[in-house]
């Protein structure tokens, strides 16, 4: 069956905020994959802000004015600025609240045309095995290779990602049981050395409310739940929302290959769910290594 003619069955749910030029390329892909039910999610121009009224008023009616086939629509605007935190975990909550599993886009992740097959075939496949919180679009692991269409692991990225209402009904925006967390050791029999390390550092920061974020408390929510997110063995996702003055998290250059790769179909259900460690040992050694960890100290990070 060609992508062309698979029709797909899972909602889609869109976020958006200021940035015109990679909303309408995101959106583009979810208007070719022709969601029955597609959801939009808006954030408010920022107070002090003037520039931001045109550009998030351009946004949303672009892509109101471009769903031009037959879908249940339904938006969910900001009425203030809510910030990155509280859009986000408000925006994914609102869906959830009506669908048992999304697929979820932001505004400057491209997918590649499988990626919504991928997510929608392994939706239903793993919809009852709690253990599997989540699946990625994204593989930038290249040289690491893959048995099979997908693994599971603890590093899955939010590029382009899917989940359950059963797995996201453990969120907690706010972190709060970190301090009992930390004190348990219990986060260190999930990630160990370096990389916890890290993590606890982004969980403090969090925690602390230094940082306006929310996929550090959902990596955070799949750790302590010991649950695993689906790798695919290919790229899927392309983020154009590096380099950029309006970037809220990806400002810098990134020197990341986001190819694309080749999807099979149909996907086939695994015997049985385990960690890919060698998976995670290449993710480690790339995101968390020692040359991440001389950077973290030149910048003054305090990770210890």
């Amino acid at each position: 069956m060609s992508e062309e003619i698979y029709k797909l069955k899972t909602a889609v749910m869109m976020i958006v905020f200021n940035r015109p030029d990679t909303t309408k390329e995101v959106f583009e892909e979810i208007r070719k994959a022709r969601p029955s039910r597609f959801y939009l999610v808006s954030d408010a121009p920022r107070k002090g802000r003037p520039d931001d009224i045109d550009k998030v008023k351009e946004c949303r009616e672009y892509v109101e004015s471009h769903i031009d086939w037959p879908c249940e629509f339904k938006k969910n605007y900001a009425e203030e600025n809510m910030g990155c935190k509280e859009r986000m975990h408000t925006g994914i909550s609102w869906v959830l609240s009506q669908e048992p599993h999304t697929i979820i886009l932001e505004d400057d992740v491209v997918p590649a045309p499988e990626f919504f097959r991928y997510c929608d075939e392994l939706l239903e496949l793993y919809k009852n095995d709690k253990k599997v919180m989540m699946i990625s679009g994204t593989n930038l692991l290249k040289g690491q290779k893959v048995k099979g269409a997908y693994t599971f692991s603890c590093f899955s990225s939010i590029w382009g990602w899917a989940t359950w209402a059963r797995a996201w009904k453990y969120y907690d925006p706010d972190v709060k049981t970190w301090p009992q967390v930390k004190r348990s050791g219990e986060l260190k029999k999930v990630q160990g050395g370096l990389s916890y390390m890290f993590i606890k550092k982004h969980v403090n920061s969090v925690y602390t409310h230094k940082k306006d974020t929310w996929d550090i408390q959902w990596d955070y929510c799949r750790h302590i739940h010991k649950g695993l997110g689906i790798v695919p063995a290919v790229n899927m996702i392309r983020n154009i929302g590096f380099d950029r003055e309006d970037a809220t998290h990806t400002n810098w250059h990134s020197e990341e290959d986001f190819s694309y790769g080749k999807m099979r179909f149909p996907m086939k259900k695994r015997k049985s769910i385990r960690r890919d460690t060698e998976y995670d040992k290449a993710y480690i050694k790339k995101y968390y290594g020692t040359k991440k960890l001389m950077e973290a100290v030149k910048k003054k990070l305090h990770i210890f």
